[in-house]
């Protein structure tokens, strides 16, 4: 992105450009209140000053606007060139919510010295790596306060506070009154005791149905349900198991979150993989002008459980879509653990799979071989399904293994560790549609991710009956 000068910023802000959304805040000094360059609100822009993210907005005293959310807002999955670094960092953040996190182990995960990350956050983001995490898990607690009738004590704790007290100090330091009183400006909706109800807020257009229909297609057995209307997971809590479920509230471009059966401590975590797995972080407007507006709310499909998908994608190489989900049912029947004897099951770790005699599934040596070294590599952690990754040295470690091709390599790139721009190319369908120039793949450049799934969507069904020429 080019550097800005004050006429872009007013030309982007009137025009509620939606391609800058996430790229910069709008702070109001006559009301001191932040904004996306999305919200309906019309401020003077004399009367505006430009922060590049919310933690510098409320170091300098601003608070998040209620019609915009900036504090819940998506956040930006595509980044500048030159600022890889500094998205790779926030995301990595955010995996990590709710943990206790520090300067100097965010730097040695992103191989730069601690002077070197403060600087980078200073000139990209205004703010510090400590403040930018303070303030990720003060809009974590945030939410928590507004949306579930929790105790501040355990939503405290559930956010990465060490105390009360800090949590308490903390607040009124950026918001100026105290949790209780925050609490006490919303009225909180009844909740079971044993059921939270959260919010993630989305971009629209946002097509969920066709998201429903991709995970239908590759559901696996005993761990996930989908309906109609909504995904259901189930998640492994010691000998039993806790649900997820996800639906779409359209008026509030909102996904509706219920958990059941967690405590407030794992949320974060949750609520992490939930927007990896339903791509919440991606931007519509940056897609080509090209795209037919049918498909304008197309989303990339995630994880939830990256290793999980991993070894169903190996299984699903060269067999139909159909086959592959069967399989991988008898995989997780027979090397996973029936939860409660409800044909609930968690999936089998890479300590229980990479010495298992995978090919009593009914799968070649090659791709139980592939699946066994996988989770060896995971088990040692030689393999990181992290989103903060070095995509090309995952992808030289992925085709180092005996099994695995290009094909496997995008698909993975794509589902696990959020590649934007993986491209496998040799799909049948992506080729069938390549040959006939149905697409121009130039108007694409590093969201081939998309290209990929509109391919699958808009042609899958025609291109399939065609003979290969």
């Amino acid at each position: 992105m080019k550097q800005l000068t004050d006429s872009d910023y007013e030309q982007i802000i009137q025009r509620r450009d939606p391609r800058y959304d996430g790229r910069f805040y709008c702070g109001v000094k006559t009301t001191m209140i932040y904004c996306r360059p999305v919200c309906p609100a019309r401020p003077k822009f004399k009367n505006i000053i430009i922060f590049k993210s919310p933690s510098a907005a409320e170091k300098a005293g601003y608070r998040a606007c209620l019609r915009c959310r900036p504090d819940l807002a998506p956040g930006c999955k595509s980044v500048a060139p030159g600022t890889e670094i500094i998205g790779n960092a926030l995301r990595f953040i955010e995996e990590q919510a709710g943990d206790a996190q520090s300067v100097k182990s965010l730097a040695q995960t992103l191989g730069l010295s601690d002077r070197h990350l403060r600087r980078l956050f200073d000139e990209h983001l205004g703010a510090s790596p400590i403040e930018i995490m303070q303030t990720q898990k003060l809009h974590l607690a945030k939410q928590f306060i507004l949306e579930t009738d929790k105790a501040m004590g355990e939503i405290a704790f559930a956010t990465g506070f060490n105390s009360i007290r800090r949590f308490n100090e903390a607040f009124k330091a950026s918001y100026r009154m105290s949790p209780s009183a925050f609490r006490s400006r919303r009225s909180l909706q009844a909740q079971q005791e044993d059921l939270l109800r959260l919010s993630i807020l989305v971009r629209s257009p946002y097509d969920f149905p066709s998201i429903l229909a991709f995970l239908k297609r590759h559901v696996a057995y005993g761990i996930e349900k989908v309906g109609s209307h909504y995904y259901e997971r189930y998640i492994p809590i010691k000998e039993s198991y806790a649900t997820i479920r996800v639906s779409i509230n359209k008026k509030q471009d909102a996904l509706q979150v219920s958990l059941k059966g967690l405590e407030l401590s794992q949320v974060s975590r949750v609520l992490v993989k939930v927007k990896r797995l339903f791509d919440v972080d991606h931007n519509p407007a940056h897609l080509p002008d090209s795209l037919p507006s049918i498909y304008a709310g197309q989303r990339v499909p995630g994880s939830y459980d990256p290793f999980e998908v991993a070894v169903s994608i190996i299984i699903s190489q060269l067999i139909s879509t159909q086959q592959a989900s069967q399989k991988l049912a008898v995989l997780i029947q027979r090397f996973g653990a029936e939860l409660n004897g409800k044909e609930i099951y968690r999936f089998p770790t890479p300590a229980e799979l990479m010495h298992a005699e995978i090919e009593e599934i009914g799968i070649t040596k090659s791709k139980a071989g592939a699946i066994r070294t996988i989770s060896a590599m995971v088990h040692a952690n030689d393999l990181h399904f992290s989103y903060s990754t070095d995509l090309t040295k995952t992808s030289k470690t992925l085709l180092s293994v005996k099994g695995i091709g290009p094909w496997t390599t995008e698909m993975m790139l794509m589902r696990c560790f959020n590649d934007a721009d993986a491209f496998p190319k040799n799909d049948l369908i992506i080729k069938r549609a390549m040959e006939r120039n149905l697409v121009k793949e130039s108007e694409w450049q590093t969201n081939r991710s998309y290209m990929t799934h509109y391919i699958w969507n808009a042609f899958a069904q025609a291109l399939s009956k065609t003979k290969k020429p």
